[in-house]
């Protein structure tokens, strides 16, 4: 059970170091340490796709508000 503690508690160092890597990167304009960061990371990729989920919901509610909310 060690093991897997240790395991969880450097898997999310790592993460947050991606995380931070990657914010400080997208402020620096580098592309290349944006795409790194962004390719080993799983909690931006999830991040990322709540963002996509989100704003597609968003969009949905104002054509569904559009389509038979202005009568």
């Amino acid at each position: 059970m060690r093991g897997m503690r240790d395991y969880l508690a450097r898997r999310w160092q790592v993460e947050a170091a991606l995380w931070v890597c990657y914010w400080h990167a997208l402020g620096r304009d580098d592309r290349y340490s944006v795409r790194y960061c962004a390719g080993h990371s799983l909690l931006l990729s999830v991040f990322w796709l709540v963002v996509l989920i989100g704003g597609l919901m968003a969009l949905g509610t104002v054509v569904e508000f559009l389509q038979g909310g202005c009568r």
